[in-house]
């Protein structure tokens, strides 16, 4: 069976799929991911056929009308414009670039990411199933949000896909916990496990820690959008580091690890390092409250709530799963916790031999 997965340049939105990715290479399916050019050396890395398709993440954000910042704009403005000149003028172009594709490759199943609805709007066109995989949390005002990105894309003369979107199956990698009291409007749902994401062969190599001077560690990310502000990323280092504790702290592409100033023998700092290779190690997470994070932390969590364009992660989530006191560091946050929380009731886990004792692997299948 060939299947085409299409995703929004964004790694928060590709890397949730790889288990399915990898259920389907096991399958002995024809696979094919398409997404931005900026995302074809980290496709190729799965071994799977990279389909250039849209504009680069950089380029989503260039064009916006007037140069205009989202976080710029009124709280209430964001959604909209977001939804509209960022997610929509997206689909637009992905779906362009799926229907030239589609004239000399036909998927048998389409799955795309809860935003990137490029992909549904050329399977609708040529009458190909297609899936919703979620990413995370429900995004708040979903209908609404995706009604906005379906006009971007009627006004450029293609079909409304939301319709069609919403009557066909959604994966959903979030457990009850997280999902808080948003209603779904999927009809059809089916829940997966969240996975951690996969260790690269050269992961050991680079997560020796065994040099750090403190028994526990502590991992810091802000993803990959929100990672461009330096002071907040400074902020965060000094909150850890008033503490005992080793902090691992992967820096995101395009950020030069020289504006964080001078560290302490404390912090090891990465553009990127395996999630699934740096969670065993570590007793707490720091974080942007990215979905990708917070599902893939199996350890107690702190999470740093930033603003972000992404609307499930730019307010505290109603229903935290674990652990059940998390510390919520803000902005606003003067001094860091007294004590960081110990990891969760049935998972083990030893700082230095980097072995947990948990649940198996995600288990996957493909819809048929």
């Amino acid at each position: 069976m060939r299947i085409l997965f299409g995703s929004w340049p964004g790694y928060g939105h590709l890397l949730p799929m790889v288990p399915l990715i990898r259920a389907a290479q096991q399958g002995g399916h024809d696979v094919v991911v398409s997404s931005g050019a900026d995302m074809s050396a980290l496709i190729g890395q799965l071994g799977v056929t990279a389909h250039r398709s849209g504009v680069t993440l950089a380029e989503s954000y260039e064009r916006m009308p007037g140069q205009a910042t989202i976080r710029e704009l009124p709280a209430e403005q964001q959604p909209g414009f977001a939804a509209r000149h960022l997610f929509g003028a997206g689909a637009v172009d992905r779906a362009h670039d799926l229907l030239d594709l589609l004239q000399s490759w036909r998927p048998d199943l389409i799955l795309h990411d809860t935003l990137e609805l490029g992909s549904p709007t050329a399977a609708t066109l040529h009458g190909i199933p297609h899936v919703t995989h979620g990413y995370g949390p429900m995004v708040p005002h979903t209908s609404s949000f995706a009604a906005a990105i379906a006009a971007a894309i009627s006004d450029a003369g293609l079909p409304d896909p939301t319709p069609a979107i919403f009557a066909a199956p959604y994966l959903d990698i979030c457990p009850p916990g997280l999902r808080g009291t948003e209603p779904n409007p999927w009809t059809t749902i089916h829940p997966l496990r969240p996975s951690p994401g996969e260790i690269e062969p050269h992961a050991a190599v680079e997560l020796d820690l065994s040099a750090l001077p403190h028994p526990d560690t502590v991992y810091l990310t802000l993803g990959t959008i929100m990672n461009q502000t330096p002071r907040v990323f400074r902020a965060a280092i000094d909150g850890c580091v008033r503490l005992p504790v080793n902090l691992v702290v992967t820096t995101g592409p395009g950020f030069d690890p020289t504006l964080l100033g001078p560290l302490t023998p404390a912090v090891r700092t990465a553009p990127f390092l395996p999630q699934a290779a740096v969670l065993p190690h570590c007793r707490a997470v720091v974080s942007h409250a990215g979905a990708g994070t917070m599902l893939g932390a199996l350890s107690a969590m702190a999470c740093h709530s930033c603003a972000c364009h992404k609307a499930p992660t730019s307010r505290p989530t109603p229903r935290p799963c674990c652990p059940p006191a998390p510390h919520l560091l803000s902005s606003r946050t003067r001094s860091p916790p007294t004590r960081w929380p110990r990891p969760l009731a049935g998972c083990s886990t030893s700082p230095r031999s980097g072995r947990r004792r948990t649940g198996s692997a995600p288990r996957l299948r493909i819809l048929r």
